[in-house]
């Protein structure tokens, strides 16, 4: 068979196999390859259609046809069964699916060949409905198994089975209570919280779309006093099994689940060998084995082991593994020239032995005649000397029990000149010691013969790293940097040649210097791993990228659990679920390196689960749990509390501790109480977290078995002895005793002597009898102040705020009446040392309330500081006991030295020049000493920090300063501190600046523009650029007599207002109101309008001078002339005003608002403000210098406070000359400095 002229054939080869896979341009001819067929098992319900798709490609068109139950099938005789036009895709109408069922095959062919499918079994099965049955309660005693049946309809497809209860709430299920593989629900054993009247099980079966619910179960667990430990006993698997069949390359499941009390434990090992790595995993709470992709080393006796503290429990699963039919080697398509040869292997395995059939165009091939050019060999088919008309599509079918396998291929005859589809020129890159493939695919028939040369022009087969494949790719591994260079691909057959040039460039491989180390955290701690890469500098792009267990880490920015910056990875708060392999991966296009790292996370072990209390007697309990998770740190003991509901509810105390390896405790009871029991773990990172407590137990009553502890003798009156006592152990001791009985503590004797010792026993007595007798305890009676004073007081100067005190206590034990529990010293500051006092008068007694500093104990000295430099004290020390202070010691006076002073109190900057700041201070509150001078540094704001500011001294009297010739419009910081002979002290920070502020806007013009009925608007412009500032908008009737109405607020930049809410035809005065730099409200421009009217300008003179005014003031005058006599005839007559507004009134006046806020490192929050102290040094209108308010640093009030900082003064109002005016300048005023 001849091809048209010009044939082109695209060749697409696959590195993977031996052969090639050939796609032929659909407008030449080609032989029908399929491209869609149908499942080799079909289940459908009534609502579903029968849907088979097969679908091929090919040229001539592709005919197809359809057999059932290996018989011809013939759409067109069935009603309701179509075929999808253009394609084979047959339809089965879902009325005829249930009498349409069996096996279905798809043939497709055109003139070339006929393709085979798949075998399709269709099955027809109903929608599942569970039969109705008999539900009767399941009733069991507490710690008895139970196992609730499930049973659904069975299918073709499995469904999925959960249990929930009447609310779709899932039962919850762990280590005790868990669902089988057969869907059953299991109880390793029952609590008696486990009833419930709604156990349901809900089958869902996904191929009808449906899920089907079982009667509910009735879980009926009685209590029980005598509930047994027990040792495991398996309920899965119930009965002995055959082996287990598992199919290669598929999943095994075993399972083992156990009942048993306490709640057994589950592990797995493989008798011969360790369980597959990767591939096996634990499910339902260790009790499933599932291994994935099972394998034929997988064979062999798994084994689980059911364990308790009681006893162990164990059953072997014995696996066989077998294997479906798999490919080895399938048959390839292939393009061949007349009198070659084709070879067509099939070679499968599979356990048993797959038998295998070879077709030829659909046909059985000892049914096709010819069979001289053909033989069957190991399983191949081999055509020789072929001929143009001897072009088929041939299929291997392999099958055993599990399974078949079909597979197509055509032989293609026809005679082709060599064609390489490589592109010439192609470049290549590979990194050193990694394996590179050159490709050079060559197309022909008969088949060309591919050679490659080396850039030496010598054959690469010489060189034993490589290797040519049959399509003509050439393998080249491992290479190093001298394989670089341009290879030759050479291909010929017996009509033509061709060749092609392919460059290999050799990288050097990216490796990485620095791996990430492994490392144990606990948790909440942060991690940081570091991991160095080096990289080709010629390859590009490259990158580190991270992972945790495979999954590649990004940042996100709703957390801050990774951060990754350079080469270092951070992991944020580790918690337990952190841990795990850690790896940085160094990649480029060519290759890629990883180093792996573990992170351990360790901390407290988790909370104990399932805390049981067994075997309960009349004294006796025992408990048992299951330890929780240890976090990577054995558990080193468990500790069991006990609470008391009767004498202690709530409380939890430590009852005893057992070794880590025992998950049980026995427990000793006291008569007459109600317990509960909770566990914890502890490991070397402490204590975890309490189990859940147990449920409460009772015991009976019995006579005292030991007597109140803690006894205890103290009187609270100088002439009494109370009696106290504490349950707890004590040992008991022989001797008779008069007894008295009382309900409780206290016992209250009267009538003792002051602090006299008593000997005290008590004993416990109840209904049954006495307690064992009590030990002996000495208390003493009520005290009284004490009698004795401290002598020899004696003070040692340290340092200008810190003195040590001694002393020593004479007298005899009993003058101090009661048990000594320490010392006080009270101390009170008289003044400043250099305060002139009044000669020769006699010490004044202490004033005000001392400085207390207690001493506990047997003391003779302390240390006491705290105090203020260049200071005058007084100093006692008492004596004091339970009662009281004692009579003080003999007062000691004494100087603390000269210290630091504190920062000057206030300091004022203003503008009066464009380059003169004024700076105006007040003293040190606290001078601590005798004041040398001031320290004055400043330096300009935009200048470099690290820069030296310039510094002025200042004698001692010296309050005020000028600085001339500064920047223009400039900003300054100064920081101003006070001296001493000791040194300088704190700084007091401040800001000022010589740009000036606007204060009211300064407008060019003002025109009206739209004016209504209700409503007129306003334009104005800004006679300079400026910023901007907020000013009201005010209007007044002319035509009635009505004070100014503030319309709103308007922004000289917007340049326009509405000024709404007028009426018609009414002539108004508007102004624009701000306020000046002194604070003050002013009118900066006036007008009329008119509504529906125009501009009219004002008069020239002031309203001062209109008779509205002039009547507005005389009757001010009356009224208040009037209010006066009024006010003087009640008076008169006895009457009194309220005293609570008056009250009201100052308490107003005193609680405004203070602004305190800090500036830099010191800011003095009783600084004044500028315009209500001192003197201004600006002109008028002028701002303030300072660029930040001085009353926003708390300058606006006069505050004051106690020698110890704290608050006693209140709001000031102004005094001094306003802001803007020109006060008196100080005497002492230093020159200016320019």
């Amino acid at each position: 068979m001849a091809l048209p002229r010009g044939l082109g054939l695209l060749l697409l080869l696959a590195l993977g196999g031996p052969g090639a896979a050939i796609t032929i341009p659909p407008e030449f001819l080609q032989p029908p390859e399929l491209t869609e067929q149908p499942p080799e098992q079909l289940v459908v319900f009534p609502s579903d259609d029968v849907v088979l798709k097969c679908a091929a490609t090919g040229n001539p068109p592709v005919q197809y046809r359809w057999t059932r139950e290996d018989q011809p099938f013939v759409p067109e005789e069935h009603p309701g069964v179509t075929v999808a036009p253009g394609a084979g895709t047959l339809v089965i109408n879902a009325s005829l699916a249930g009498r349409l069922q069996g096996r279905y095959r798809c043939f497709a062919a055109n003139t070339l060949g006929t393709a085979l499918s798949l075998e399709a079994r269709v099955i027809a099965e109903n929608t599942p409905q569970w039969p109705k049955e008999k539900v009767m309660p399941v009733e069991v005693e507490e710690g008895d198994p139970v196992v609730l049946p499930c049973d659904p309809p069975k299918s073709a497809v499995p469904p999925k089975i959960y249990w929930l209860n009447s609310r779709i709430v899932h039962i919850a299920q762990d280590a005790r209570v868990s669902m089988g593989q057969d869907g059953f629900l299991y109880f390793a054993n029952a609590l008696v919280g486990d009833s419930h009247p709604d156990y349901i099980c809900h089958a869902h079966y996904l191929g009808p779309r449906t899920i089907i619910q079982k009667e509910p179960l009735d879980l009926r667990v009685a209590p029980s006093n005598s509930v047994q430990s027990r040792r495991p006993q398996l309920v899965v698997p119930r009965d002995p099994q055959p082996p287990h069949v598992a199919l290669r390359g598929g999943t095994l499941v075993l399972e083992c689940i156990a009942e048993g009390l306490p709640t057994p434990a589950v592990r797995w090992q493989r008798l011969n060998g360790p369980l597959p790595r990767g591939r096996a995993s634990l499910e339902n709470f260790n009790k499933t084995l599932r291994l994935r992709a099972v394998e034929e080393a997988d064979d062999g006796e798994y084994e689980c082991v059911a364990e308790n503290s009681q006893g162990q429990a164990r059953h072997s699963h014995l696996v066989t593994v077998e294997a479906a039919p798999y490919w080895v080697r399938r048959p390839q398509s292939g393009v061949f020239g007349p009198g070659e040869t084709a070879r067509l292997d099939c070679l499968v395995e599979g356990k048993p032995r797959p038998r295998v059939a070879w077709r030829l165009n659909g046909v059985p091939i000892e049914e096709v005649p010819g069979a001289g050019r053909r033989a069957v060999r190991d399983g191949a088919l081999v055509l020789s000397r072929l001929e143009p008309n001897d072009t088929l599509v041939a299929q291997c079918e392999a099958y055993n029990r599990h399974g078949r396998l079909l597979a197509n291929a055509f032989v293609y005859v026809v005679e082709l000149p060599v064609k390489i589809l490589t592109p010439d020129e192609t470049p290549y890159a590979v990194v050193e010691n990694r394996t590179v493939f050159l490709h050079c695919w060559a197309f022909g028939a008969p088949a060309p013969t591919v050679e490659w040369l080396t850039p030496g022009l010598e054959p690469a087969l010489q060189d034993d790293r490589a290797f040519v494949f049959t399509n003509g790719t050439l393998r080249l591994g491992p290479a190093v940097r001298g394989d670089g260079g341009p290879f030759t691909c050479r291909a010929h057959n017996a009509h033509s040649n061709a060749s092609v040039v392919a460059h290999l460039d050799v990288k050097a491989a990216t490796r990485i210097e620095v791996p990430p180390q492994s490392t144990t955290a606990k948790k909440g701690e942060t991690v940081t791993f570091r991991c160095v890469a080096a990289f080709d500098p010629g390859l590009a792009p490259h990158g580190l990228e991270w992972r945790r267990d495979g999954r590649l880490l990004r940042e996100t920015a709703d957390s801050d659990k990774y951060s990754m910056t350079g080469d270092t990875l951070t992991v944020a708060g580790v918690d337990y679920a952190d841990q795990g392999t850690f790896s940085c991966r160094a990649w480029t296009l060519l290759d890629a390196v990883e180093a792996e790292a573990q992170l351990r996370v360790v901390g407290r072990p988790g909370p104990v689960r399932e805390l049981q209390v067994l075997e309960v007697g009349e004294r006796q309990v025992r408990l048992t749990w299951t330890p929780g998770d240890e976090h990577n740190s054995p558990v080193e003991k468990f500790v069991v509390e006990e609470e008391e509901g009767i004498f202690a509810p709530g409380r939890f105390v430590e009852r005893l501790t057992v070794p880590g390896e025992q998950p049980w405790a026995p427990l000793t009871l006291s008569p007459y109480g109600r317990y509960r029991f909770r566990v914890l773990a502890a490991n070397a990172y402490g204590r975890g977290e309490p189990s859940a407590p147990s449920a409460p137990i009772s015991t009976p009553s019995a006579a005292p078995e030991r007597n109140p502890g803690g006894v205890k003798g103290e009187g609270n009156e100088t002439n009494n002895l109370v009696i106290t006592w504490q349950w707890r152990a004590l040992e008991p001791v022989l001797g008779q005793w008069r007894e008295e009985t009382v309900g409780g503590p206290p016992v209250v004797v009267g009538g003792t002597p002051t602090f006299s010792p008593y000997e005290i026993r008590v004993q416990a007595v109840n209904d049954v009898g006495k307690g064992p007798e009590p030990p002996i305890i000495v208390g003493y009676s009520g005290e009284d102040l004490p009698l004795v004073y401290p002598e020899n007081v004696g003070v040692e100067i340290l340092n200008s705020t810190s003195v040590r005190v001694r002393w020593s206590l004479a007298g005899t034990p009993r003058d101090l009446r009661g048990h000594l529990r320490g010392f006080r010293v009270l101390y009170w500051r008289g003044g400043w040392v250099g305060e002139r006092v009044r000669r020769q008068a006699p010490p004044a007694p202490p004033r005000g309330h001392p400085g207390v500093l207690t001493v506990p104990g047997e003391a003779s000295g302390v240390l006491l500081g705290g105090l203020r430099p260049w200071s005058r004290y007084r100093l006692q020390v008492v004596v004091f006991n339970g009662r009281g202070n004692g009579p003080p010691s003999d007062e000691i006076r004494f100087d603390t030295p000269e210290g630091v002073p504190g920062p000057p109190e206030e300091l004022h900057v203003e503008r009066v020049g464009e380059t003169t700041l004024a700076l105006e201070w007040k003293r040190p509150r606290h001078p601590n000493g005798i004041l040398t001078g001031y320290l004055l540094q400043y330096r300009q704001v935009n200048q470099t920090e690290g820069g030296l500011p310039y510094e002025i001294s200042f004698p001692a009297g010296t309050l005020n300063t000028t600085l001339g010739r500064l920047a223009p419009r400039g900003r300054y910081r100064f920081a101003l501190r006070a001296l001493t002979r000791v040194g300088p002290g704190p700084a007091l920070l401040r800001q000022g600046s010589l740009l000036p502020e606007p204060v009211l806007p300064v407008l060019g013009s003002v025109e009206v523009g739209e004016v209504g009925e209700d409503f007129t608007v306003l334009h104005w412009t800004l006679a300079h650029p400026q910023a901007n500032i907020e000013f009201e908008v005010q209007y007044m009737s002319k035509t009635t007599e009505e004070p100014w109405r503030t319309s709103g607020r308007a922004n000289s930049s917007l340049g326009l207002y509405r000024l709404g809410d007028l009426r018609p035809g009414t002539s108004y005065r508007v102004q624009f109101v701000g306020c000046n730099h002194s604070g003050e409200r002013v009118a900066f421009w006036e007008s009329e309008v008119q509504t529906n009217g125009t501009l009219v300008p004002s008069p020239a003179g002031g309203f001062a001078t209109e008779g509205w005014f002039i009547g507005f003031v005389s009757a001010v005058v009356l009224l208040l002339l009037l209010l006066l006599i009024l006010c003087f005839i009640k008076r008169s007559k006895g009457g009194k005003y309220s005293v609570k507004d008056k009250e009201d009134t100052q308490v107003d006046s005193e609680a405004r608002p203070m602004k305190d806020e800090t500036f830099g490192e010191y800011s003095d929050g009783e600084e004044k403000a500028s315009g209500s102290s001192g003197r201004s040094l600006g002109a008028a209108g002028a701002a303030l210098g300072s660029d930040d308010s001085l009353a926003g640093y708390g300058g606006s009030a006069d505050v004051q406070f106690n020698e110890d900082g704290s608050f006693i003064g209140q709001y000031s109002g102004a005094r001094g000359t306003a802001a803007g005016s020109s006060g008196p300048a100080s005497p002492s005023a230093a020159p200016p400095l320019d």
